[in-house]
């Protein structure tokens, strides 16, 4: 039998340990602060977290930067224990770093001036993946989230945006069915979602999932 791991042991084989939780990172904050006040340190005061709307506009890769900062500004500033006194408990973990610019979501932000123009697909083609979605939603969606959904349609100026009937009285995963929960691992599950959408209709893509909700 296996001898049963620390949280610690199983953070280091399965995910990247990213910052402190905003909360745990607010209160860090606040006594390098007060550190900062009653000692000379160089820069004068400790790097903003990453927290409220910094948060939820940032992705995983800014948040490790700017917590990489924050621990050499305490190593610098002879506040190191302060940093180290956080538990892994109070991490935010994840499998693979994001780096793309978030948007209002969670997810991937379309930049016009970032990207390749690209043509709205002919009515043939988001025929197709429109049919793909139907076909393969279940496995796409997930069975929970499929059962009280449906694909409808694409919008937008290029077909960018998917439009889903959602049941009113059905609970999305990641809070209300067009707000995002304010719990991390809950926003995640869009953004799962629209990853698995793209995927399913590729080479076109979405920016955006609306949903239109019905009894």
């Amino acid at each position: 039998m296996n001898a049963v791991r620390s949280r610690s042991e199983l953070m280091s084989l399965k995910v990247k340990r990213v910052c402190p939780m905003p909360a745990r990172w607010n209160e860090l904050y606040i006594r390098l602060l007060e550190h900062a006040q009653a000692h000379a340190c160089s820069p004068a005061s400790p790097p903003v977290p990453l927290i409220l709307t910094g948060w939820v506009f940032s992705n995983d890769t800014q948040k490790s930067l700017r917590w990489e900062e924050t621990q050499t500004w305490a190593s610098a500033n002879g506040c190191k224990a302060l940093v180290d006194s956080i538990p892994d408990e109070d991490y935010y973990v994840v499998d693979q770093l994001t780096t793309y610019a978030v948007g209002p979501f969670g997810g991937p932000m379309y930049l016009e001036w970032d990207s390749e123009p690209k043509p709205r697909p002919t009515k043939v083609e988001l025929q197709r993946c429109l049919n793909l979605l139907s076909t393969r939603w279940p496995e796409v969606a997930g069975a929970d989230l499929a059962a009280v959904t449906e694909p409808l349609s694409f919008s937008g100026a290029k077909a960018r945006r998917l439009v889903v009937r959602a049941e009113a009285g059905a609970r999305a995963p990641w809070g209300d069915w067009n707000e995002l929960s304010k719990v991390e691992q809950d926003r995640r599950a869009f953004t799962r979602l629209r990853e698995a959408v793209n995927a399913a209709i590729a080479p076109h893509e979405v920016d955006h999932v609306d949903f239109l909700t019905s009894s």
